[in-house]
């Protein structure tokens, strides 16, 4: 069974968005990017909802590095009911149920899948128990407002750290993975 990973860059005050999707406060730096290199070859499919995806979609294909190199090469799926066409490099369009092609796509074979942002698509995959690891890089900011990246959540969940990463920069990086109700 694959894994999937939400993998977001947060706030301290819990948003991955300022407002007018602005996400110039990230802190990306060479830590950032060789953490990023390190970790990306595990996956091979990328999740994505409709806003995610026209901002990654927007910017990816016209750049540079081996960071684009595997957001442009990763098979990727973006969950739209509004969409009618997903014209970024192996992109599949699904609008019909989102837990189910979410389950059938841990069923099969190949690497890890990442969800990217996507809040309010991830938040239903939260739900169903789908999201296997919790991957935030920590910021040293305080937005005052924005996009939350855990909306309502139905109820409490546990999560274990399994891994801490400081960067020089002032981002933490903390993997959670979910435990069992006991």
């Amino acid at each position: 069974m694959r894994k999937v990973i939400m993998w977001d860059m947060v706030s301290v005050d819990g948003f991955f968005e300022a407002p007018g999707h602005d996400i110039s406060w990230f802190v990306f730096e060479d830590e950032l990017a060789a953490y990023i290199g390190e970790t990306q070859r595990e996956g091979d499919t990328l999740l994505f909802g409709r806003v995610t995806y026209e901002m990654m979609a927007s910017y990816w294909p016209a750049a540079e590095g081996d960071i684009a190199t595997y957001m442009n090469g990763a098979e990727k799926y973006v969950f739209s009911r509004s969409l009618t066409r997903a014209d970024w490099h192996n992109t599949t369009l699904v609008s019909g149920d989102a837990v189910a092609e979410v389950e059938r796509l841990k069923a099969l074979d190949g690497g890890t899948i990442f969800i990217f942002g996507s809040a309010d698509f991830a938040a239903g995959l939260v739900e169903r128990g789908l999201v296997d690891e919790y991957r935030l890089g920590i910021n040293p900011v305080l937005l005052g407002g924005g996009v939350p990246l855990f909306k309502s959540l139905p109820k409490r969940t546990t999560l274990k750290l399994t891994h801490a990463r400081p960067l020089k920069s002032g981002v933490v990086i903390l993997h959670y993975q979910p435990q069992p109700e006991a």
